[in-house]
């Protein structure tokens, strides 16, 4: 539930909020992105000067386990976002990754809030040594997307479980499409499973086009509010 005294002042409080500074670097990729941590801090000072209480739990129901993030108001209004756990990796171990990875995306996705675009910048503007001059970018055809390959090292830092059908991976990418909430989770889920969308029309073209279809339309419902 939420009123209008909590709206406004989470309003007030994304105004305030800080830009989450790439502080971490992907071992694979070499590419530097925003941890956990970095997100907390430049996002929860500014929910705690509003009068908001940051709260991250854990829980299980009949999809599965999930990872909940709520700014619950002084007043009683409180928002709320459910991001349920995919781990790849099984046991405790797996369920911890996944866990972490969901606490970052549900308070980034909450707070409206996106890390920085400076990937080099770790957030401490003085230094002693005068900074040498940056050497100009060269030219690049494509920018690379540091999210998507952090994204990548994470699944890939996990144990993948063995190869699927064409049928059963169509049954996995449908699940994640209907638990979706947010037309930025759909669209994660074509950059996850964009080989496995042609492998599904290349078995079957009807069940291609089944699958396309089906996202579209919950593409269109989730961004028009519908659930």
């Amino acid at each position: 539930m939420s009123n209008k005294e909590a709206i406004a002042a989470l309003a007030l409080a994304q105004s305030q909020m800080k830009t989450p500074h790439k502080d971490a670097t992907n071992p694979h990729f070499r590419n530097r992105y925003a941890s956990l941590k970095s997100c907390i801090k430049a996002i929860k000072p500014a929910l705690n000067d509003n009068g908001f209480a940051l709260i991250q739990a854990a829980g299980k129901d009949e999809e599965g386990h999930y990872m909940q993030t709520t700014f619950e108001h002084t007043s009683g209004g409180l928002f709320t976002s459910k991001f349920y756990l995919e781990p790849e990796k099984k046991g405790m171990q797996g369920l911890g990754s996944a866990a972490t990875y969901a606490k970052r995306y549900g308070l980034l996705g909450l707070a409206g809030i996106e890390p920085d675009e400076d990937a080099d910048d770790d957030g401490n503007a003085a230094d002693e040594k005068p900074a040498a001059p940056k050497p100009q970018p060269k030219p690049q055809l494509k920018k690379p997307d540091p999210e998507a390959e952090h994204d990548a090292a994470v699944r890939e830092e996990q144990n993948s479980e063995p190869s699927s059908s064409p049928q059963q991976l169509k049954e996995v990418i449908e699940n994640k499409i209907k638990l979706a909430a947010a037309t930025w989770q759909l669209k994660k889920i074509t950059q996850e499973h964009g080989k496995d969308f042609n492998t599904i029309k290349q078995h079957d073209a009807k069940m291609g086009a089944e699958l396309n279809a089906y996202y579209k339309t919950r593409f269109e419902q989730v961004n028009t509010g519908e659930r």
